[in-house]
C-alpha cells in the first residue's frame, strides 16, 4: 500500500469516526482493515421499503461502503445491506453522484447517502429504480420524508430519533403524470474542502449561505476568503461578506 493511500485511509477513518460519534442518527457498526477499507454504517432516518405492492416507512438502514484499490482516484463503492425504495438506490449500488473529486472526504459521501435516504436528494431523470422515480413524481408534496440535517453543527443536542416520531401510513405506488428536472451539480476540483461539520475550533462563528441553493451553514470566521463546497447541492462558492447571513 502506498504512503499516499495509507495517509488518506487513516485520515478518512479518523474523520468518519468523529463525524458518526457526533451525529445522533448515525452508528458505525463495523470497520474492516487497518486502516479500514470497508465500513458498515447504520442510519436512523425515515425512508421507504417496498413490501409487495405496499410501501412501508422504515427508520433504520444499514449501508456498506468499500474503498477500491484505486481510491481516492475512483469513488467509494456503496450498497444497501437492507432494502430501500429510492430512485437512485438499487440492491447492488447507491448512486452517490456522477461527479467525484479525489479531495472529497469520505464523510461527505456518508452525509449524501443520509440525504438520499431522507428523500432530501434524488434524481428522477436517470434512476436506478424507475418505479421509485414514478412514486416521487406523484408524491412531491410529501418530501422530504425526514428533515434531519446531516451537518453535525446543525443537529440540535435534543433532536429526537425517528423512533420517537409517528410513522406515516404506507402509501400505494401510483404512476407519474409529470416530469421533474434533474438537479444540476456544480464542481470545482480546485476548491478547498471547508469542513462545516467538525467540532468548532474557536468560538467565533458566522452564518453563510450557499450561492446556489441558499442552504445556510455556521463556520469559523477564519474561513473567510476561502472556497467551500456545499454539502447539499455540491456547488462551490466563495465565503465572503456578501454570503454572510445576518
Amino acid at each position: 500500500m502506498s504512503n499516499v493511500r495509507l495517509r488518506r485511509l487513516q485520515a478518512d477513518h479518523q474523520n468518519l469516526v468523529e463525524f458518526v460519534r457526533l451525529h445522533p442518527r448515525l452508528r458505525l457498526i463495523q470497520a474492516v482493515g487497518d486502516p479500514p477499507e470497508q465500513y458498515q454504517i447504520e442510519y436512523r432516518i425515515k425512508s421507504l421499503r417496498q413490501v409487495g405492492d405496499d410501501l412501508q416507512e422504515i427508520k433504520s438502514h444499514l449501508v456498506e461502503i468499500s474503498l477500491p484499490r484505486n481510491y481516492p482516484r475512483t469513488p467509494p463503492l456503496c450498497r444497501m445491506l437492507t432494502p430501500v425504495f429510492h430512485p437512485n438506490i438499487a440492491p447492488h449500488a447507491i448512486c452517490v453522484g456522477d461527479h467525484w473529486s479525489a479531495g472529497e472526504p469520505l464523510k461527505s459521501i456518508v452525509a449524501r447517502i443520509g440525504e438520499m435516504l431522507a428523500y432530501q436528494s434524488y434524481n428522477v431523470k436517470s434512476p436506478l429504480n424507475g418505479e421509485a422515480a414514478r412514486w416521487v413524481e406523484e408524491n412531491l408534496d410529501r418530501l422530504p420524508l425526514d428533515k434531519v440535517s446531516l451537518l453535525v453543527e446543525e443537529v440540535s443536542p435534543d433532536e429526537k430519533s425517528p423512533d420517537d416520531l409517528e410513522p406515516r401510513t404506507p402509501t400505494a405506488i401510483a404512476p407519474p403524470n409529470r416530469t421533474k428536472p434533474s438537479r444540476s451539480v456544480a464542481t470545482d476540483d480546485s476548491a478547498e474542502d471547508i469542513i462545516f461539520d467538525e467540532p468548532p475550533v474557536e468560538p467565533q462563528k458566522i452564518r453563510v449561505a450557499c450561492a446556489t441553493c441558499s442552504t445556510q451553514f455556521r463556520i469559523a470566521v477564519t474561513n473567510m476568503g476561502k472556497k467551500a463546497r456545499c454539502s447539499k447541492c455540491q456547488a462551490v462558492f466563495l465565503i465572503s461578506d456578501d454570503r454572510v447571513v445576518t
